[in-house]
């Protein structure tokens, strides 16, 4: 969102540049026009000032009738599986995903079904915890036929207990690749990426993406 406004803003002052050039190779020629055609020369200038180009909004995703029922199952589907992360559906998280599907988090690769399920299996190394919440925001879904990707933007936050007020303690993204298969979608790919509240878990593996 912001490298668009600021192409944007950079689009403008290229424009605006252009209309004062232009402004002042016809202020010679004011004077040899009458006011009426002067006005809507300035009128048709002001006009393409304001056009922006169409490369500017290039990269959004478009949501049409024949892709809306696509589109809202994969966010369902995630939204779901974030749901399940919880201790109700952990054992059973790889069932979202096909069975040659690979999980990349910061760097450690996790593959197939029981590859994907041992990266959420506790481990017994963390001490007590609260309630953890994941909140995903800003999703971008492509849908091509059977097959889509997704990209969120995730934060978990840490409820340690009811009296506390909750607190971040991580922040990241996540690129999804999915099929459908029978009518339902399954991941096949997903890279998860942390930008901030890394643990000493990913030192090795862990690189900016």
């Amino acid at each position: 969102m912001l490298i668009s406004a600021v192409l944007v803003i950079k689009y403008f002052n290229h424009v605006g540049v252009a209309m004062i050039n232009t402004l002042r190779q016809y202020n010679g020629a004011r004077d040899a026009v009458s006011g009426s055609k002067f006005l809507s020369l300035l009128t048709v200038v002001a006009l393409l000032a304001f056009q922006v180009p169409q490369s500017v909004y290039a990269d959004n995703v478009q949501t049409t009738q024949a892709n809306l029922l696509d589109r809202i199952q994969i966010e369902d589907l995630i939204s779901n599986y974030y749901w399940d992360m919880g201790a109700a559906g952990r054992d059973h998280l790889s069932e979202y995903y096909t069975e040659d599907a690979i999980l990349d988090v910061n760097g450690i690769i996790y593959k197939g079904h029981a590859g994907i399920q041992s990266a959420y299996t506790p481990t017994g190394e963390a001490g007590a915890r609260g309630r953890m919440t994941m909140l995903l925001n800003n999703p971008r879904i492509r849908v091509n036929g059977a097959t889509a990707t997704a990209e969120t933007i995730w934060t978990g936050i840490m409820n340690d207990t009811v009296r506390l007020a909750p607190r971040l303690f991580e922040q990241g993204r996540e690129y999804t690749e999915l099929a459908k298969k029978d009518g339902r979608w399954y991941f096949t790919r997903r890279v998860i990426t942390s930008d901030a509240g890394l643990t000493e878990k990913y030192d090795d593996t862990y690189k900016p993406r």
